[in-house]
């Protein structure tokens, strides 16, 4: 099962929350035959985590542990259940596509495998081990679930974040953008009015100097031309700047609506994450 999954799972069915919390007995056909067992339901998880932690914890307390067909610790001491040394019997089943799984624990003492008919303290306290290693599991679980939720609000929230820094740097350069299309403007008339002034002046020269102009005159004739010159190709630019800062301007208009919707889907996707988290705080407080 996914993380996403399992997450999910809590949402989609909210009486997951509340699944079983006590060991039931019931039995189970493991490799050498059918035994009573205790059994626990857990969700959220798969059968292959839950018989890891089981062999985790039976190797604790055993000569050895075998994991060829079934899971089966030999020689395991629990002195709650029996002075004498035990087998436990470990299987966890899970239908397909279910979200559900069953474990099932048998424990074999020296009188028999415990059931309902074995001796009355000897059966409670092996239901109470169960009991205690299978809250202890649920209990792991509920800590996952919820660390990973923590992290994925985390991640939706630096998510926002950079998506406010981004509408912030959008807003500064849509703004100087705007003032360098207003400058534009101004370069504009200024340079135009230069143009214009110059015009006249070039035309006056030209006709004092006539057609055999002297050296110094044909000199300042051409510094008027090419004064004039630069203040119409400086006018140029400053159109072509004016027209791609609105360009600009539009463009990061755009940018700043997807980026404003961007931010409310994030949010949205924060609250339900929110909930989420709470909703497994409360789980995992509530295991005991």
């Amino acid at each position: 099962m996914t993380p996403l999954r399992a997450l999910l799972l809590p949402l989609l069915f909210p009486g997951l929350l509340h699944a079983q919390t006590t060991a039931e007995v019931s039995s189970f056909s493991f490799n050498d035959g059918v035994h009573p067992t205790f059994s626990f339901l857990f969700e959220g998880t798969d059968t292959k985590y839950v018989e890891a932690y089981w062999r985790d914890e039976l190797k604790k307390i055993s000569a050895w542990v075998s994991t060829k067909k079934d899971l089966v610790a030999h020689g395991a001491l629990v002195p709650r259940i029996s002075s004498d040394t035990l087998v436990i019997y470990v299987k966890a089943e899970q239908r397909k596509n279910s979200a559900n799984l069953t474990a099932h624990v048998a424990i074999l003492t020296v009188d028999g495998f415990v059931g309902p008919s074995s001796d009355a303290k000897v059966f409670e306290e092996a239901r109470a081990y169960v009991q205690q290693q299978s809250t202890a599991l649920r209990r792991q679980l509920a800590e996952q679930e919820l660390s990973l939720a923590e992290r994925g609000l985390s991640k939706l929230k630096d998510e926002l974040s950079d998506l406010e820094r981004d509408k912030e740097r959008a807003e500064s350069s849509q703004e100087k953008s705007k003032q360098r299309a207003a400058e534009a403007v101004q370069e504009q008339e200024s340079t135009r009015a230069e143009a214009e002034r110059l015009g006249p002046n070039i035309a006056r020269l030209q006709a004092e100097l006539g057609d055999a102009p002297d050296k110094e005159g044909s000199k300042e004739l051409s510094g008027l031309i090419r004064d004039k010159d630069r203040a119409e190709s400086r006018n140029r630019r400053a159109h072509e700047e004016e027209a791609d800062m609105h360009k600009k301007v539009a463009e990061l208009d755009q940018e700043l609506r997807k980026n404003a919707e961007s931010q409310e889907r994030k949010k949205e996707e924060i609250s339900r994450q929110e909930t989420l988290v709470s909703s497994l705080r409360e789980k995992l407080s509530n295991i005991r």
